[in-house]
């Protein structure tokens, strides 16, 4: 009996240093993240840790918090894990939290809350606030924001949670809600389907980010009661579902329970196109699924044309942000509208838009009516082609007529001429020689300056010296509009401004009495007539023969001409009594109906 005690500490001597030892191993290799991946249903999460922003930190520095009570208490909840896995009775989802500390600890992330704030994806994130203060009467934790496990990534910012806490219950733009408590007013112009906004307009203007940024945020965060027994089913418990206040402090600030397992998801993005227009305009503006106004600022529903989304339609900008001018109980659209986004100046493109859209849609009608008459006169069989032509032509024209054209300049422009020419070719087919005229003339190059200046290619424009008329030189000569105009921003002072004199591309008052017939008909080819006001004059046998321009049009000036541009007057020309010199005139001789014909 007495060797009992010797033989125990002789045991105790052996094994209970091993057993340290043991014991020791066992921590070492169990606080290995490989040794949490060995169990499948942490493979993962394990395979998440490896490709994240923390794969050099160990599992237990961020699942076990700062003490040796809580690094044991830990060790213990593995140990049954172990347990449970060997035994069978562990669950497919298991569950672990991250407490603040583990966070917050030094050599960790224990200076977040003094950094100030941050930009995340272009919003502005300061983390003392979440964390410090109380949010909508909820204590936040850092996993509150960053989940453990979303999307295969590993502690990442669930913004989900972010938009839940933000517009559940708040209107957009007010409250938590708003707009400017994340992001910034750009201050760099931004291009957006090739318009351009500043905005600083937004504060000088006091516009609302609504006008054009709507639908941004869809869902409402409610929370189904069926969602809350998928976990219990404790009477006592469900009893206390409606006691908001408990619920979060259990779920949120107690234990880090996923915002969405319980709350239904509101998204805060930029909504798809048709979205856009998803407003509740559409109660009477799409009778019948069909709206000839969304059609034409979506830019589609036209016959034989590509579609042509608007640019304001492609930026964003919802039907409510242009209709803000209330008139007997309806909310109208006008030159207020253009204004109050992009200045005053923008008044003048709207009539210019208006006055446009509203000739071009009147003459493309009066040639509709002119076949439509043609066709009746024929009193015969019209070919089905011929027919399918007029059809598409009425509907390209109706789309207009009823869409407003103002909805979508560019695309009521390209389904305007695309029915004249349909009108024109229906007078093909039918054999007839009838030319229809062009319901305008058309910039014949791509420009995006017509985008605004829509009817410039024709327009006289006042300048310093004199009336300047763009067609013969944009319509007739092709110059681009970049020629004569600087291109710049709207917003900036040399935009459209004029960039060369007259003087730098036509001749001097020297230079004129060199000028030879090529040079003149580098602008007057194409308007040059057979004949004037009272004498038939066929001017390319004249130059064929040598003639120069100068021996008929005498003292033409550079002055003449800008006289021409104020005016309208043709430059100076000699009288009859010259053309005696070479042809028999009355009252000498000669037929007077040779050149007077027709008069």
């Amino acid at each position: 009996m007495k060797d009992i005690p010797l033989k125990a500490l002789q045991l105790a001597v052996i094994f209970v240093p091993l057993g340290l030892a043991v014991a020791f191993l066992g921590l070492q290799t169990s606080s290995q993240p490989a040794f949490c991946g060995t169990c499948h249903i942490m493979k993962p999460y394990y395979e998440s840790w490896k490709t994240s922003t923390h794969n050099e930190v160990p599992c237990v520095e961020c699942h076990i918090p700062p003490g040796i009570a809580a690094e044991l208490q830990k060790k213990y909840e593995a140990l049954a894990m172990v347990v449970k896995y060997f035994t069978g009775t562990y669950g497919t989802n298991p569950w672990a939290e991250i407490p603040d500390e583990a966070c917050l600890r030094p050599g960790c992330h224990e200076q977040r809350l003094l950094v100030g704030r941050e930009v995340f994806q272009n919003v502005l994130f300061d983390h003392r606030p979440h964390l410090v203060e109380m949010r909508r009467e909820k204590k936040l934790r850092c996993t509150s924001c960053h989940s453990q496990i979303v999307q295969g990534q590993h502690i990442t910012v669930t913004e989900s949670t972010c938009f839940l806490c933000h517009f559940k219950d708040s209107k957009l733009n007010e409250g938590s809600a708003r707009c400017t408590l994340c992001h910034e007013v750009p201050e760099k112009i931004i291009q957006t389907a090739g318009l351009f906004f500043d905005h600083t307009d937004v504060q000088r203007f006091g516009m609302e980010c609504i006008l054009c940024h709507s639908n941004v945020v869809q869902g409402n965060g409610d929370v189904p009661q069926e969602r809350c027994f998928t976990c219990h089913n404790e009477p006592a418990r469900l009893a206390r579902l409606h006691d908001v206040e408990m619920l979060h402090r259990a779920h949120v600030t107690d234990h880090k329970v996923d915002c969405l397992n319980c709350h239904l998801e509101i998204q805060h993005k930029a909504p798809k196109e048709l979205e856009v227009i998803a407003t509740s305009c559409e109660t009477c503006h799409v009778g019948g699924g069909h709206s000839p106004q969304r059609d034409l600022y979506v830019g589609i529903g036209g016959k034989g044309v590509p579609p042509q989304p608007a640019a304001m339609y492609l930026a964003g900008v919802r039907c409510e942000s242009c209709h803000i001018v209330s008139h007997e109980g309806r909310q109208l659209a006008s030159d207020v509208s253009c204004m109050s986004c992009h200045g005053a100046q923008f008044a003048k493109i709207y009539r210019d838009w208006y006055e446009t859209l509203s000739q071009r849609l009147k003459m493309t009608r009066a040639l509709l009516t002119r076949v439509q008459e043609v066709l009746i006169a024929l009193e015969g069989v019209v070919p089905p082609s011929a027919q399918q032509l007029l059809l598409q032509a009425q509907e390209n024209v109706r789309l207009v007529e009823r869409g407003r054209a103002l909805h979508n300049p560019g695309y009521a422009s390209a389904l305007l001429w695309r029915a004249y020419e349909d009108l024109q070719r229906i007078l093909q087919e039918m054999g007839l020689a009838e030319v229809l005229p062009p319901p305008w003339v058309p910039v014949p190059y791509p420009t995006k300056c017509t985008a605004c200046h829509l009817g410039a290619a024709t327009r006289s424009s006042e300048t310093a010296e004199g009336t300047f008329p763009h067609e013969p030189h944009v319509a007739r000569r092709g110059l681009a509009c970049t020629q004569c105009h600087h291109e710049a921003h709207y917003r900036e002072p040399q935009h459209g401004a004029q960039k060369l004199h007259c003087t730098e591309c036509h001749p001097s008052a020297e230079r004129m009495a060199q000028l030879e017939p090529k040079d003149c008909l580098q602008c007057h080819q194409a308007q040059i007539p057979q004949r004037s006001k009272l004498v038939r004059f066929p001017h390319e046998q004249h130059i064929a023969m040598g003639f120069a321009c100068s021996i008929c049009h005498e003292n033409v000036t550079q002055q003449s001409h800008l006289d021409f541009l104020r005016s309208g007057r043709g430059v100076p020309i000699l009288g009859h009594e010259f053309c005696a010199q070479c042809h028999d005139v009355p009252p000498q001789g000669g037929d007077c109906l040779k050149c007077h014909a027709d008069f």
